[in-house]
């Protein structure tokens, strides 16, 4: 069978428009002429959920956005499928996926964080570094960037998240099938993460949790530590609350984008909990992220290599 692939993107309403314009740009920048960009939203998906044929629709908008993604693979004959979340922002060509046709599902990292239900636990791990440093990470993966080279264990995922759901719908099912299920194999393209040479989704903003950015700098890290991180480790990583965010740090070499830790990023994702803001909150969050999270080198590298000049105008 030819190699065949698709991005799949979709979200529902029209609050997303101007963000997800970022998503659907910078895909189509490097992958134009070996990959189809599918944005499936409030306009159109109607039209979508009339042609499923193997499953019914759900009230879970997440759970719907992978059935879309499984259901397009089957009627169109795609070989691959990558799964992008309307608030991500592609940097470079994803080799890591477009390259590799065999490893059924390759997944990313998300936040520095355990997670567990009765179904499925992320393993945290402690490796050496490249430089001989012993650390810790945890091996919880991000559902919104993700690529599926197999119809099957795509939809093993589905099946899973439908048959134990949980509150971590299909980031939940990803989960299970990596950790408990395992009757495919799931490979972690930026992990472990202190060895990678990349970042393809939430770990390029060199913090661990969501809502510890404002105004380009950190909050909720020291001394308002709610997550109960240890000050010792907060400290090393220069997360005290007042500094500037890791992510006012990245820098471009070679025309490519580079964490404040010396990592590509391939892909980013802004990962602030956005389908579940109020309204005032979301806007707010927007200009935040237009105005006050990256510095100029990185706007300009998101307009200029990215084509995102309708959010970065």
């Amino acid at each position: 069978m030819n190699k065949k692939v698709a991005c799949v993107t979709y979200f529902t309403d029209d609050r997303y428009d101007e963000l997800s314009s970022n998503v659907k740009n910078s895909f189509s920048k490097f992958h134009a002429n070996e990959a189809d960009y599918i944005q499936i939203d409030y306009t159109n998906h109607k039209d979508y959920f009339n042609k499923w044929e193997h499953f019914t629709e759900t009230n879970d908008v997440g759970l719907n956005w992978m059935i879309h993604a499984y259901e397009i693979m089957i009627r169109e004959k795609y070989t691959k499928i990558i799964l992008l979340g309307c608030d991500t922002i592609v940097c470079d060509r994803l080799s890591e996926f477009i390259d590799d046709d065999s490893t059924p599902v390759l997944a990313t990292l998300n936040y520095y964080i355990h997670e567990e239900t009765e179904y499925w636990s992320t393993p945290i791990i402690k490796y050496k570094t490249e430089a001989g440093e012993e650390v810790i990470d945890h091996l919880n993966i991000n559902s919104d960037v993700i690529c599926f080279n197999s119809p099957e264990a795509l939809r093993r995922v589905i099946e899973l998240t439908i048959e134990c759901y949980t509150i971590y719908t299909m980031q939940g099912g990803v989960n299970h099938l990596a950790w408990t299920d395992k009757s495919f194999d799931v490979k972690i393209v930026d992990s472990p993460y202190e060895n990678s040479k990349v970042s393809y989704n939430v770990r390029s903003k060199g913090v661990p949790r969501a809502d510890m950015i404002e105004n380009g700098k950190l909050k909720n890290c020291w001394p308002h530590n709610i997550h109960g991180f240890p000050y010792e480790w907060l400290a090393q990583r220069d997360l005290i609350d007042g500094y500037e965010s890791p992510i006012k740090k990245w820098y471009i070499k070679d025309n490519k984008l580079f964490t404040h830790d010396h990592k590509q990023i391939k892909c980013f994702h802004f990962v602030e909990g956005l389908g579940g803001r109020p309204l005032e909150k979301f806007n707010y969050l927007i200009q935040d992220f237009k105005l006050n999270w990256f510095n100029k080198e990185t706007i300009q590298f998101f307009k200029e290599q990215c084509n995102c000049n309708t959010f970065f105008k």
